[in-house]
C-alpha cells in the first residue's frame, strides 16, 4: 500500500493506493497517529486507487474506526470500487462505517 495524507483545516484525507493486505499494519498506524495528531473533525480514507483489500485490512480500518472514535471525530470512507467495494459489501461495512460514493473508474 502506498498513502499520501492531506490535513487542510477540520479535515485529514489519506488517500491510498494498490493494494491493503496484512503487511501494511505499520502503514495504518502510521495513518492513525497522523489523524489523531490533527484534531481533524472530518478522516476520510480514500479507495479510489486501491484495487485490492484482504480481510487483515478490513480488520485494519475497524481499528482505525475505534481510534478515531475515541474523539469527536468523524471517519469516512471514499470512492471504494470493484473488489474493494464487495469485500465492504461481504463485511457490511455500510452498517458500520459511512461510505461515500466516488465515481466509478
Amino acid at each position: 500500500m502506498k498513502y499520501q495524507i492531506d490535513v487542510q483545516d477540520d479535515k485529514c484525507e489519506a488517500k491510498l493506493s494498490e493494494k491493503i493486505t496484512f503487511s501494511d499494519l505499520n502503514g495504518f498506524r502510521e495513518i492513525i497517529k497522523q489523524m489523531l495528531d490533527s484534531h481533524a473533525e472530518n478522516n476520510i480514507v480514500d479507495f479510489s486507487d486501491v484495487d485490492f483489500i484482504d480481510s487483515a485490512g478490513l480488520g485494519m480500518l475497524l481499528l482505525t474506526r475505534n481510534e478515531i472514535a475515541k474523539t469527536d471525530s468523524r471517519l469516512t470512507l471514499k470512492a471504494p470500487q470493484g473488489q474493494v467495494q464487495r469485500m465492504f459489501n461481504v463485511a457490511r461495512f455500510d452498517q458500520t462505517f459511512h461510505i461515500e460514493e466516488g465515481p466509478r473508474k
